[in-house]
């Protein structure tokens, strides 16, 4: 049975550890412990670098997770200003866990202040796709993904809660009218 990888990418407002961000990085702390818990979770790609905490430096090695990688958005000019990104991924047993887990308790809390942390992005902020049971998506996997649903919108291969796809690549119109 297939299960959905979450690929999420944002680039804060400054480094990660600046005073500013003191309140974003208190909050993180206290959400990715609540992620074991969520029904419908399966695993992350923190659960190999649970010291990293989303803040992992490029060509960090996850197992099989793979090598922590930057998608293009976060170019030469968002390195050179300081600024830190912050990417998660994670797999779950279907879209409707994820979306679950992501609108509700501590992580909607946090998704409303976003605007105060984050970067005005020009770029999707995370992307679902299916992957076989015996599959670890990998860092990789995911910037291919959200480059991809960037340029060409959603598709089997990277969609969106509110346009999402289901494991045979056919779109799941009926649900979509609901959310």
């Amino acid at each position: 049975m297939a299960r959905v990888a979450l690929y999420t990418f944002g680039i804060l407002k400054g480094a990660y550890q600046s005073e500013a961000l003191t309140e974003f990085a208190g909050m993180a702390r206290m959400i990715f412990p609540t992620l074991g818990g969520a029904d419908g979770f399966i695993a992350q790609a923190g659960d190999a670098r649970p010291d990293l905490l989303g803040r992992a430096g490029h060509g960090e090695d996850f197992g099989p997770w793979g090598v922590y990688v930057a998608p293009r958005f976060f170019d030469a000019n968002w390195q050179a200003s300081g600024a830190s990104m912050v990417q998660t991924l994670s797999l779950w047993r279907d879209c409707e866990a994820a979306r679950r887990f992501a609108y509700n308790g501590l992580h909607r809390d946090a998704l409303k202040r976003r605007s105060a942390w984050f970067q005005p992005p020009q770029w999707p902020g995370y992307v679902l796709w299916w992957v076989p049971e015996d599959v670890v998506p990998t860092w990789s996997d995911g910037v291919r993904r959200l480059e991809i649903l960037a340029d060409a919108g959603p598709t089997a291969s990277g969609f969106s809660f509110a346009r999402r796809y289901d494991e045979s690549g056919c779109p799941e119109l009926a649900k979509q009218a609901a959310h």
